[in-house]
């Protein structure tokens, strides 16, 4: 089965492409978005903006810089001999491991959620909308030195039928504004 795809002109960026995210993540228990309000904005394909994302309750995870990374991979299926779906992964590792984290990423481990982040060009991405983000591995050193690094990292990833959906700049302001109060 063939489907339509449109090819277009790639102009040269201007600047380098920053790596990295920015150092903060929000993250919603999935039961706790309201599915029925969000609207988005249908652009030139695989770029789908998502306007409005409100959820009862959004959690911020802050982490130093270098710390987190994000990629997604084109899955190939090899029985239909066509790119099936995209796996979106978000790696973070945090300093330190307390009681307040272990409880965070015990609840990570558990849950089902949506989580939004906004990469090192300022480009704001969502995960867990068509399907829920889960942990896919999670680990926690000390090291043996004192100069090793104690940290926890923690694998989110979920699935898109294309690349990861955007979000607005205005829908990203209303979650930031939601610790402010």
């Amino acid at each position: 089965m063939s489907c339509t795809q449109t090819l277009a002109n790639i102009a040269k960026p201007c600047g380098n492409g920053k790596g990295g995210l920015r150092s903060t993540v929000y993250v919603a228990l999935r039961s706790a978005v309201n599915f029925d309000d969000m609207t988005y904005v249908e652009t030139a394909k695989p770029y789908n903006t998502i306007q409005t994302l409100t959820a009862s309750t959004w959690y911020k995870f802050e982490f130093g810089k270098n710390a987190a990374d994000f990629t997604s991979e084109a899955q190939y299926d090899g029985t239909t001999g066509e790119f099936s779906y995209f796996k979106n992964t978000l790696n973070i590792s945090f300093r330190k491991m307390d009681a307040s984290l272990r409880l965070s990423i015990n609840a990570l481990l558990a849950d089902e959620c949506v989580v939004v982040f906004q990469d090192g060009n300022g480009v704001n991405y969502v995960l867990g909308i068509e399907e829920p983000v889960t942990s896919e591995s999670c680990t926690h050193t000390t090291g043996t030195a004192k100069t090793d690094s104690n940290m926890v990292s923690i694998a989110l990833s979920d699935t898109t039928a294309e690349l990861p959906l955007h979000l607005s700049e205005t829908a990203l302001e209303t979650i930031r504004q939601s610790f402010e109060s």
